[in-house]
């Protein structure tokens, strides 16, 4: 496992064409905050086996986390062939500005892809 690579769409929106909510890059741990949204009943975890996993939660929930930037998170250093991750490394967000009209109800989709 050297991380994830994390996609968040609109529910029913399936097509390549619908652009993506928010998409970035986090180290082995940086879903940690998720997983604590789905024990806190704020999210729910759709399951799936990392190709991708998959999580709805509430626009409403979600946005005003993303807006601040991504959370911390306690991943260790990562080291790879022709790469290094540095602790507690997120890539660049990246959030689609119409996506910040979406309303508190609206349902996302967080597809969370394995990037071993």
């Amino acid at each position: 496992m050297l991380g994830w690579y994390v996609l968040i769409r609109r529910e029913g929106a399936d097509s390549p064409q619908d652009p993506p909510v928010a998409r970035w890059e986090t180290s082995v741990f940086g879903l940690d905050w998720l997983n604590d949204l789905v024990k806190a009943d704020k999210a729910v975890d759709l399951g799936g086996n990392g190709y991708p996993n998959r999580y709805s939660v509430a626009a409403g929930v979600l946005l005003p986390i993303l807006t601040k930037g991504l959370p911390a998170n306690r991943s260790p250093l990562v080291v790879g062939d022709d790469y290094v991750l540095p602790p507690g490394w997120n890539g660049q967000l990246t959030i689609d500005p119409g996506a910040l009209a979406c309303s508190a109800d609206e349902r996302l989709v967080i597809e969370a892809w394995d990037q071993s």
